[in-house]
């Protein structure tokens, strides 16, 4: 599988955000200059080819490690864990849907990009821990793997959150994540998930493509800023036989 790799290198050492050093890094174990490699350089050596200090190496080591894509080990060095990075996607980890398509192999699309304000939802307003009728931004896509509907998925944000309201349509094609950074002026620090098992209603059925009753796995996922204030609710519905759903769990 390929993956199309992000401009990072021109960056200097100042700029560097974790998560992009994190994903350059991940990029190099998979497909770059250590996708042979059992183990990653000396961290002097490492911190020099990715232009940063060894402090802004050690963090994006760590978030590689607690992910289990690396084990750093005493007087032997940092591990590759292949059986991990084998793996090609997983709903333990906090990826948006299209690099999620894109990295089990497929061509990564969206359809039905529908917005409103919502105000009536009890279930919603449960979730998010506010007040019933107070105002919510939902947001559903279908997003797509080869032109086929993968995952179909509802976000609400409540406009409590929301800190620049001048935004359009348009501003809420790209992932959710973007929204919440660019207009919410935060961003997702952790998430409680809830997975289980559903069958398809006439509506699942014609977003997903899939006959009434057919197999579907839900997530039903509240998110969290760093200062523990839910920021998003999400429902989510992905279709069988697309996306394999790993979870990778570590003995502590």
């Amino acid at each position: 599988m390929a993956a199309k790799r992000g401009k990072n290198s021109a960056h200097s050492r100042n700029d560097r955000s974790v998560s992009s050093i994190w994903n350059e890094l991940l990029y190099d174990i998979r497909f770059g200059r250590y996708k042979d490699a059992d183990k990653l350089p000396p961290e002097t050596e490492l911190a020099a080819k990715l232009g940063i200090s060894r402090t802004q190496l050690r963090d994006g080591l760590a978030i590689l490690e607690q992910s289990g894509f690396i084990t750093r080990r005493r007087r032997i060095g940092t591990v590759i864990n292949r059986h991990v990075t084998e793996v090609s996607t997983r709903i333990d980890l906090e990826v948006e849907f299209l690099d999620m398509i894109a990295q089990a192999g497929y061509i990564p699309g969206t359809i039905h990009l529908e917005v409103k304000t919502i105000t009536d939802n009890e279930k919603v307003a449960s979730k998010l821990q506010i007040p019933l009728h107070s105002p919510v931004l939902s947001v559903a896509r279908v997003v797509t793997a080869d032109g086929r509907p993968a995952i179909y998925c509802v976000d609400h944000v409540p406009y409590e959150r929301i800190k620049d309201y001048n935004f359009t349509p348009k501003d809420l094609e790209p992932p959710i994540f973007h929204f919440i950074e660019n207009f919410c002026h935060t961003s997702i620090y952790m998430d409680l998930t809830e997975v289980s098992p559903y069958t398809a209603d006439e509506h699942i059925s014609e977003l997903l493509q899939v006959p009434v009753g057919a197999p579907v796995l839900h997530l039903d996922e509240v998110a969290y800023n760093i200062n523990d204030e839910i920021i998003l609710y999400s429902d989510e519905y992905y279709a069988d036989g697309i996306l394999n759903h790993i979870v990778l769990r570590k003995k502590f």
